[in-house]
């Protein structure tokens, strides 16, 4: 059952859908062959089907046996098919495509309604019988036997017939052949052979000559499809057969003259290049077009290969191909644009393809010289631009030819800089600086500024700028100079908070670099015109940089020369005078007063012109106008005590006895209700007591007391707890405070008063103080510490447990000890808390968790900080080994590499035979006396290698270092 129909999209020979060729053309003429429509059976075909079309302007009707298709008068489109009890043979349309007229060879007759695709007449009986006619012998007239009206068909003129006992044809309605007189049961049509394996042709000729114009071998099964007079095509069907016989595929194709052009463009679409390159030959067409096509095609599976759509051996293929295929072509220039615009997948071959481009251009077919052109060169310089930014590992033919492409460089640069390639940046501004420089203004210099990351090295970034961007702007855009100018500042400010390991060297070298840098004439660098320099009064923002230099210049000086180190935003807030108050505010200890002040106090005075006594005073008056609101505490440094130091270093007597007595009278902070501030408080024995004890000997002292002078210093402490008492209106004396049990009177005062802040600090000092270490009660000083957002105290507190092991617990704190020690910044602590934790899972857990956002720097300070001392110094190392670790595990050298721990990180290295991690970075950074410097430390200190001859010129070179790694860490 043909029932299977295909319309086919046209083209040239139909093979894309076909198994099989056409078969041999010859002849002077062209002819375009299109398959139109493939019908295929179900089932298993027996013989070889009957085939009859008709084509006109409305439509085609195409019969193959029993079936019956209808196409469009486009030929694209399918209105109906129909399969029939026996084979169809006859067909005919009526009345403007409305009616399909179907003639069985059985003898029934159709009349089918196209629109509605209904069946209005079938079999001369029924409700939709049109008429019956009868063939009268005798009298051989053709008589109206019967009629039936239908509304389908009313008031339609034309209709068409077939009878049995003669044929007619239903186009004219002539008599074809009359078998009035031969009885006939049933018939059928044949040609003179069925054998499919013989061959015949289809012929076209010329009138009135008949000279043969072309000729096409088709199968002898092949039948005309009948079309009107003075078509342009002609419409046949050929037969293709399957190997165990009769044929399997019916195909309608159309024959059409066709000019050799369209032919070959057909060809050439379809990318039959060898077929295409015979045709042009041929015909005499041009030859060279097919090879510029082929060489399009090749392009396209270039472009594929390079994104990885091929395998390696499939774009070698191509670009041999490609390479061939150029050869043959002559026009110069479509192979130089081809060979620069190609996605070349491999460097080498890119490099290959455009010196091959030169010479095709150096060597005319004229044998003249030429120079190559700007497209080669400039191709050619974007080659090597290519190879030193990104390397040959990152080229492709995608990524080559976007970058060849890209006409603004200077976007490109913007990018690298935002990936912090700075190294990238600068080799792509250092070749195509020209290509911008025309166009650059304010808002290239502002993207230039914002796109630069904050994790580029500092003194890459800085000689970068100095050397290259600063004389770049001076002489191109002179008055954006302002730009830069505040972004330096801004940018040496935030160096305080993003690289403090290295502040405030690091924000003066940033800041500074404008004022260093060198116009490019002055270096020796070609220039197109002079600069303009700014004058610092007429710019703020240059002013405030240079106000920031000289700051940043003083501040180094208090970090190096006096030992001081200060916020910035302090610093500016300071002159001379108040600096020296603030060297006096970090002595932590009363009695460092006086070797701090001969060793770095006293010289910035001379410095600055300062002089000492007034200045002590001073600094007597400002500590007790900001420190007399405030209670005493034993963990806090004793703004008494500091005050006694400082006045113990004034050389004129008289001010020191009038400060002195200043001193002791002046009242204590406001402790409920009024002393009569006459009424001796413990808060002035206190402080006259801690005046004694500076200023006396130990001798006089222990004389004066009659007692030890430990127990003089027990005596001023218990004073001290009592003036606190004594603010919370607490009625203790010396007597019943020692004689009462400590950790009742603890949890007394912490019942009735834990409301209070003072108390609570109270509390906290008691409890350390005599050894009062109940989890409950600390558990509560610590949440209360933290909701009265006491926060510095609470860290100091934190420090001082550092040593007591049994208030690490996790439990003992709160629920979330280290968030409140990161809270604090503690993180070492945090970290020590972590490692009490039982379970092994979670404990590592929570140490990756911690690790992974702790400052690291930070806690290898608080190691050497606060974890020296106690219970907790058998953490320090532990803790210290995980820090050391993550940093080697994580690979951040370049952030330590320049701070006090590095040598820690090398340590780690060596200890766990590690130090080839550390060698393999410095080597793929290039610093390579860095990673000599490495291999001969720890050759050094392992003692069991031998460095080779002349190792230090060796060294130099990167081959050789890694030859040396293999040589001497073979084990690794």
């Amino acid at each position: 059952m043909w029932n299977d129909i295909e319309i086919l999209a046209n083209d040239d020979t139909g093979s894309e859908q076909l198994t099989v060729c056409i078969g041999h053309e010859c002849g002077s003429a062209l002819y375009q062959v299109d398959a139109l429509l493939q019908i295929t059976s179900s089932e298993k075909v027996l013989a070889n089907p009957q085939l009859h079309a008709c084509n006109s302007r409305d439509g085609s009707i195409i019969v193959v046996d029993r079936s019956v298709a209808l196409l469009d008068s486009t030929g694209q489109s399918l209105q109906l098919h129909i399969q029939f009890d026996t084979n169809v043979d006859v067909v005919g349309m009526c009345q403007e495509r409305q009616f399909l007229v179907v003639g069985e060879r059985s003898g029934n007759l159709h009349l089918i309604h196209i629109p509605s695709k209904q069946t209005l007449l079938t079999k001369g009986k029924g409700d939709y019988v049109l008429s019956k006619w009868e063939v009268d012998p005798s009298s051989n007239l053709v008589s109206v036997r019967s009629f039936a009206d239908s509304s389908l068909i009313k008031g339609k003129k034309h209709f068409f017939f077939l009878f049995i006992d003669n044929m007619w044809d239903v186009y004219s309605l002539t008599l074809i052949w009359d078998w009035s007189l031969i009885h006939l049961e049933e018939f059928l049509l044949t040609t003179e052979s069925d054998s499919s394996s013989v061959v015949q042709s289809l012929m076209v000729f010329a009138l009135p000559a008949m000279q043969q114009l072309y000729s096409l071998e088709i199968s002898v099964v092949s039948s005309l499809v009948q079309s009107g007079i003075g078509t342009v095509c002609i419409d046949f069907f050929f037969l293709l057969l399957s190997a165990e016989g009769p044929v399997s595929i019916v195909v309608m194709r159309s024959l059409t003259e066709a000019l050799p052009e369209n032919r070959l463009s057909r060809l050439l679409h379809k990318h039959k290049f060898t077929e295409a390159e015979n045709f042009a030959i041929q015909f005499g067409l041009d030859v060279e077009l097919v090879y510029k096509v082929k060489a399009s095609a090749i392009l396209e599976k270039l472009a594929s290969a390079s994104v990885g759509s091929y395998g390696q051996e499939v774009w070698l293929d191509l670009v041999n191909e490609a390479k061939e295929n150029l050869h043959k072509i002559q026009d110069s220039q479509f192979v130089v644009d081809y060979c620069i615009n190609a996605p070349w997948p491999l460097y080498e071959t890119t490099q290959e393809m455009l010196n091959y481009a030169k010479v095709r251009i150096l060597k005319k077919d004229d044998k003249t010289v030429v120079l190559p052109s700007d497209g080669v060169l400039r191709a050619q310089a974007r080659l090597t631009t290519f190879y030193g930014a990104f390397g040959v590992e990152k080229f492709s033919g995608i990524a080559w030819t976007e970058f060849l492409n890209n006409e603004d460089i200077f976007r490109n640069i913007i990018f690298q800089l935002e990936e912090g390639n700075l190294r990238c940046a600068q080799y792509l501004w250092l070749r195509h600086q020209a290509d911008f420089e025309s166009s650059f203004d304010e808002k290239m210099l502002e993207n230039l500024l914002n796109a630069i990351h904050v994790t580029v090295p500092l003194d890459e970034l800085c000689l970068w700028l100095k050397n290259v961007v600063i004389p770049f702007l001076r002489r191109v855009v002179p008055k954006e100079q302002k730009i830069l100018a505040k972004w330096l500042e801004q940018g040496a400010r935030n160096l305080e908070l993003t690289d403090k390991a290295n502040w405030p060297e690091n924000g003066l070298q940033m800041a500074e670099v404008f004022f260093t840098s060198k116009n490019q004439d002055e270096m020796g660098l070609t220039t197109f015109g002079q600069w303009t320099p700014l004058r610092y009064g007429d710019c703020e923002e240059v002013h405030r940089l240079k106000k920031l230099v000289n700051d940043l210049q003083e501040l180094i000086n208090l970090y190096r020369k006096y030992n001081c180190r200060l916020a910035l935003c302090d610093f500016e807030k300071e002159n001379a005078t108040t600096i020296v108050f603030r060297m006096f505010d970090k002595i932590l200890a009363p009695e460092l007063v006086p070797s701090i002040l001969d060793k770095f106090i006293k010289p910035y005075l001379r410095e600055h012109n300062l002089q000492k006594d007034e200045l002590l005073l001073q600094y007597i008056k400002d500590l007790l106008e900001r420190c007399c609101t405030r209670s005493t505490s034993v963990f806090e440094t004793a703004w008494e005590a500091k005050a006694i130091s400082v006045i113990g270093c004034i050389s004129d007597t008289d001010l020191l006895q009038t400060l002195t007595v200043f001193l002791f009278f002046f009242p204590p902070p406001p402790p409920p209700q009024p002393i009569g501030v006459n009424q001796l408080t413990f808060a002035h024995r206190s402080r006259a007591l801690k005046c004694l004890l500076y200023f006396a000997d130990t001798n006089t002292v222990e004389t004066l007391f009659r007692k030890p002078i430990e127990n003089v210093k027990s005596f001023l402490k218990c004073c001290i707890y009592l003036s606190e008492f004594e603010i919370l209106n607490i009625p203790y004396t010396y007597e019943s405070f020692q004689q009462s049990p400590k950790e009742g009177m603890i949890k007394g005062l912490w019942k009735n008063h834990s409301h209070e802040p003072t108390a609570v600090r109270l509390v906290a000092e008691l409890s350390l103080e005599y050894k009062v270490y109940d989890s409950q009660l600390w558990n509560g000083i610590l949440q209360q510490l933290l909701g009265f957002n006491m926060i510095q105290y609470l860290r100091k507190v934190l420090i001082a447990i550092t040593g007591i092991h049994s208030l690490w617990e996790v439990s003992k704190y709160s629920s979330s000890p280290t968030l409140l020690l990161a809270r604090l910044d503690l993180p070492a602590l945090a970290l020590g808390c972590l490692l009490l934790i039982p379970q092994n899972e979670k404990r590592e857990q929570q140490i990756q968790g911690f690790l992974s956002t702790c400052n690291m720097e930070t806690v290898l300070q608080q190691i050497d900080e606060h974890m020296n001392t106690g219970e907790v110094v058998a953490f320090a190392s532990q803790i210290r080994s995980l820090i050391l670790d993550n940093i080697i595990n994580k690979r951040l050298y370049e952030k330590f590499l320049r701070t006090k721990y590095f040598p820690l990180v090398k340590q780690q290295l060596m200890n766990t035979h590690r130090m080839k991690e550390l060698v393999d970075y410095f080597v793929n950074k290039n610093c390579i006396d860095d990673a000599t410097a490495l291999i001969q430390e720890y050759q050094e200190k392992c003692g069991n290698l031998t460095l080779v001859d002349k190792s230090s010129d060796i060294l130099k070179v990167k081959q050789n270092t890694l030859y040396l790694m293999q040589y001497f860490f073979p084990f690794l």
